[in-house]
């Protein structure tokens, strides 16, 4: 096996691996069950103290 061959094959897996990997966690991230997390997730990092004063 020569080195340009290790390369194809190296670049042409890692592709697939990161596409694969992105589908996964674009799938995880949007399923409606999480929906109630994620909606948690984003409304708990402002707190009474983080809003300006009136």
């Amino acid at each position: 096996m020569t080195h340009e061959t290790f390369v194809i094959i190296a670049k042409t897996f890692g592709l697939f691996y990161l596409m694969g990997f992105f589908g996964v966690v674009v799938v995880h991230t949007y399923r409606p069950s999480h929906k109630a997390r994620a909606e948690h997730a984003a409304k708990s990092i402002l707190t009474a103290e983080d809003r300006p004063c009136p």
